[in-house]
């Protein structure tokens, strides 16, 4: 198990009239769970769990909440230690953004420079203008004629709309209630602060769903993705990116497993796999989620020097077949 430590602190005129309205002010701290809850299960996988406790109780006139992030690897994760590396709690929290890229140095190495929240600073919540992919696992990013060189998973994340509306609960009080910034701190040294001025980036763009029907929606189609965490044990979860989002799915597909068992084809981290993929949103209470199932490996790609994103770009230079797996 590994565990972090932070506070949360409110400032404003609501803090000095110890007066704030307790749905928000929780609904920002469940907003720091959503963050990293789902940032450990896009990063780590399902073979790590992650949650987020308050350690202290609100008093009038002080509104600072101390939270425990703590991050867990199951028993069949442990095995699989020596082929995935799985992120700690530390360094989750601070490839979210909410440590200074100099304590995240600590724990992140080659992610500290950008993290999903200095993205989002940057970016203002919207699309780069372009995205290309530049190996070892980083992407380069353009934007009002300025480039940054990002990390693939910290570019992902920011995507992702689950950590999105995530930091818009975190934010909500700065644009709902008299509160004019928020602090994290560790050991008390402030790491990150939420501006009122800056709020309105961290607003999630609401959804629209397609129906009203209760029933789930279903499809097939083909895909290219390229392969970000893979376990050579039948039964356990991918996860790959499309296009600039995750898609976590298992493979069942028995003769591409005899494949790999027999050694036939051999790939790592990086390969694109061209699948068909049978896709299904499932609706349980008030959540929505999105189950994905290899059915077939239809194609193993040769690497492109660029990768097309979620946003206009060039088109790879390349693409040919170099293996094919039936």
């Amino acid at each position: 198990m590994s565990s972090t430590n932070l506070e949360v602190v409110f400032e404003g005129q609501a803090v000095k009239a110890g007066t704030i309205d307790a749905r928000l002010l929780a609904e920002s701290l469940l907003g720091y769970n959503e963050v990293f809850v789902r940032a450990n299960s896009l990063i780590n996988g399902q073979e790590s769990t992650a949650a987020v406790m308050v350690q202290s109780e609100f008093k009038s006139g002080s509104f600072i909440a101390g939270l425990e992030f703590v991050q867990n690897v199951t028993e069949q994760g442990k095995h699989l230690i020596t082929a995935h590396q799985f992120l700690s709690a530390e360094a989750l929290t601070g490839m979210i953004g909410f440590l200074t890229p100099e304590l995240a140095k600590e724990f992140l190495k080659e992610f500290a420079k950008e993290t999903v929240i200095s993205i989002f600073r940057w970016l203002k919540g919207k699309k780069p203008d372009e995205v290309k992919r530049t190996g070892n696992g980083q992407v380069e990013l353009k934007a009002s004629g300025e480039t940054k060189i990002v990390n693939i998973n910290v570019f992902n994340l920011y995507g992702d709309s689950v950590i999105r509306d995530g930091l818009d609960k975190v934010t909500k009080p700065l644009r709902e209630a008299a509160i004019e910034r928020i602090k994290v701190k560790k050991d008390s040294t402030e790491q990150t602060v939420f501006d009122k001025e800056e709020a309105d980036i961290f607003k999630a763009e609401p959804l629209a769903l397609q129906t009203q029907s209760a029933e789930p929606l279903e499809g097939e189609r083909d895909a290219v993705l390229v392969v970000s965490k893979l376990s050579f044990k039948e039964g356990v979860s991918w996860t790959f990116f499309e296009r600039g989002a995750i898609v976590v799915a298992k493979i069942e597909d028995e003769q591409f497993w005899e494949r790999v068992h027999s050694h036939e084809v051999t790939f790592g981290e990086g390969d694109l796999l061209k699948v068909r993929l049978f896709w299904e949103i499932q609706r349980r209470h008030h959540e929505i989620k999105q189950k994905n199932t290899i059915l077939k490996v239809l194609d193993k790609l040769e690497r492109p020097e660029q990768l097309q994103f979620d946003v206009e770009s060039e088109k790879p230079k390349r693409r040919t077949h170099k293996r094919k797996v039936n």
